[in-house]
């Protein structure tokens, strides 16, 4: 039979034990909270993590883009200045060419004046009249040698036009 010292033992064993179970039910109560307040805390962390991955994709390509437009303005303002150099390195060229152009018309100009003032002297010194007329036979060959030479200077004046380039 059972004794009741063994039936004392048993209920202390029993009563210790629903102690140890509502602990235990506690216990596996705070740890379901806690799993469950992490699963949510992950999902929000893997949302966030994937509108950060999103929003970087579109700031790389907002980037790209900004340095796409970067190089195309840099490369528009070294053409445009590099077509600055070279219209202002023309100029200076095309400046000396037209000077030359100018000494060389003046200096053909002078020589041409110059013996037109000595075919005047030796007309007015040298005086033939013809029988035919009273002019004199000088001033005749003078005129004739005027007007080729008026047609030579004028043939060299045209091709020495000076041209302009426009930018």
């Amino acid at each position: 039979m059972i004794s009741l010292d063994q039936v004392i033992l048993l209920e202390e064993k029993v009563e210790n034990a629903v102690a140890k179970i509502v602990q235990l039910n506690a216990e596996n109560a705070a740890l379901r909270r806690k799993c469950a307040e992490l699963t949510n805390a992950l999902s929000a962390k893997t949302e966030q993590f994937s509108s950060f991955q999103t929003d970087q994709g579109k700031i790389e390509e907002g980037i790209l883009k900004a340095l796409e437009r970067l190089n195309a303005v840099e490369n528009a303002v070294h053409t445009a200045t590099a077509d600055v150099q070279a219209s202002v390195q023309k100029q200076p060229q095309i400046l000396v060419q037209q000077a030359d152009k100018t000494t060389e018309q003046t200096s053909i100009q002078n020589s041409f004046e110059q013996k037109n003032t000595e075919n005047s002297s030796i007309q007015d010194k040298a005086v033939q009249h013809s029988f035919d007329t009273a002019i004199p036979v000088q001033n005749q060959q003078t005129e004739q040698e005027n007007s080729v030479k008026n047609e030579e200077s004028s043939e060299k004046t045209e091709t020495i036009q000076p041209s302009f380039d426009i930018f």
